[in-house]
């Protein structure tokens, strides 16, 4: 498989040895951070795969939301599911005119267990 292009201003950062090598360092650590968020153990599989597609939805980058549904479909997720998952993402984006009060999502969904903790 052919390697993924260079956006312009990735090819642009190359001009600049200190942003260069400072871009690699971001990179690497996003990988590093990715890893570690999406091997964590607090939320089951199907979770992060419904949670990753739906950042990669929100992102809007094609290839992206390839991927990750991709991944979604290996951690079990169907395609009612990721139906739903698309559906709730174009409901909530910002040019939708009318989205219902948080009031009656909040009806419609499951009995939430609270938290021991809060942030």
């Amino acid at each position: 498989m052919a390697a993924a292009a260079q956006s312009v201003s990735a090819q642009l950062i190359q001009l600049s040895p200190a942003v260069r090598d400072s871009h690699a360092l971001l990179a690497s650590a996003r990988q590093d951070f990715f890893k570690v968020a999406f091997d964590g153990d607090a939320l089951d599989p199907k979770t992060k795969g419904a949670v990753a597609l739906t950042a990669a939805l929100v992102q809007g980058n094609e290839e992206t939301v390839r991927s990750f549904l991709a991944i979604a479909k290996q951690l079990g997720l169907n395609n009612e599911e990721i139906g739903q998952v698309a559906g709730i993402v174009e409901a909530l984006k910002p040019e939708t005119q009318q989205r219902p009060a948080p009031q009656a999502t909040a009806a419609a969904a499951a009995p939430v267990k609270k938290a021991s903790t809060c942030c």
